[in-house]
């Protein structure tokens, strides 16, 4: 979190998140989302995260990586849609 009010301040281009929901109460998992989703318009953001509706709801773009290659990516729409890879990969459907 702290990391984030950081980014806030600086007028960064990049910014990588690695999992910023892991161990946080659901209401304060929405106030980060919130906070990512108004960084997005001016900052490129690279979303490192396991939760899916999280990452759904802030990405545009997905790469999935199993085993440590890359299996599938695309538009975040295509994985929405796609309740085979989302069983498959994610665990979830």
């Amino acid at each position: 979190m702290l990391s984030i009010a950081r980014a806030y301040v600086n007028d960064n281009e990049l910014l990588l998140i690695d999992e910023p929901s892991k161990g946080l109460a659901p209401i304060v998992v929405e106030k980060v989302m919130e906070s990512i989703q108004q960084m997005k318009d001016k900052t490129t953001i690279i979303l490192v995260e396991q939760n899916f509706m999280m990452a759904s709801t802030i990405g545009d773009s997905f790469y999935i990586i199993d085993d440590g290659r890359t299996v599938s990516n695309g538009s975040m729409n295509l994985l929405r849609e796609d309740e085979e890879m989302r069983r498959k990969y994610l665990g979830i459907a």
